[in-house]
């Protein structure tokens, strides 16, 4: 699945269950080096396939990922993100600031609202297909704003069909986060974000 607009184009992907010689001969000799450099099978397939997405994307304006001291992935020319689920890889770039997540539908974040739904959104998001978009939309306003890594301030104010808004609490200062968009079907929920305001 690809989404592509004037800003932004995204992209999720299946995750395949090896990545091929033939597949990797397409990574530089240095993500090659870092593909074996892994010794988690799952963790050398998400890597090798987000690298795989970026250079299909872009082509010839693909360079090779980096990353912030934080943890962030980086490229020149463009902002990126990307996310990966037990079965699904996503990533995004753009020219204006991007963040994304994905999360596939699982039980188990019943047992841990109490780390990322506050009292406020309790009444909006009851079923597990509700909190998982909540979850989404919260680890991509984290991934937009590094602000905090407590999910609990952020803040999910407004949802409709396909967008959401939100805001940031800090020391009880409050930065508004109106441009997520997000699409949920039968094994996932998708939220990003393009911040129109941050042109690189």
């Amino acid at each position: 699945m690809i989404i592509s607009s004037d800003d932004f184009t995204l992209q999720v992907l299946d995750k395949p269950k090896v990545i091929t010689d033939n597949d990797l001969q397409k990574l530089s000799e240095q993500e090659r080096e870092a593909f074996g450099g892994f010794s988690n099978e799952k963790k050398k397939i998400e890597f090798a396939l987000s690298r795989l997405m970026f250079r299909d994307l872009l082509g010839n304006n693909y360079s090779e990922i980096q990353y912030e001291s934080c943890g962030k992935p980086t490229m020149a020319d463009f902002s990126i993100s990307l996310s990966h689920s037990r079965s699904y890889v996503t990533v995004i770039y753009s020219k204006y600031k991007v963040a994304i997540d994905i999360e596939e539908y699982r039980q188990q974040i019943l047992k841990i609202t109490s780390k990322f739904v506050r009292d406020d959104e309790k009444s909006i998001f009851t079923s597990l297909e509700d909190l998982t978009v909540l979850w989404s939309a919260k680890e991509t306003m984290f991934k937009l704003t590094n602000a905090s890594q407590n999910l609990l301030d952020f803040c999910i104010t407004r949802i409709s069909d396909d967008t959401l808004e939100g805001r940031v609490i800090i020391d009880g200062k409050t930065s508004n986060i109106t441009n997520l968009s997000y699409i949920r079907n039968d094994n996932f929920s998708l939220v990003w974000a393009c911040e129109k305001n941050e042109r690189l």
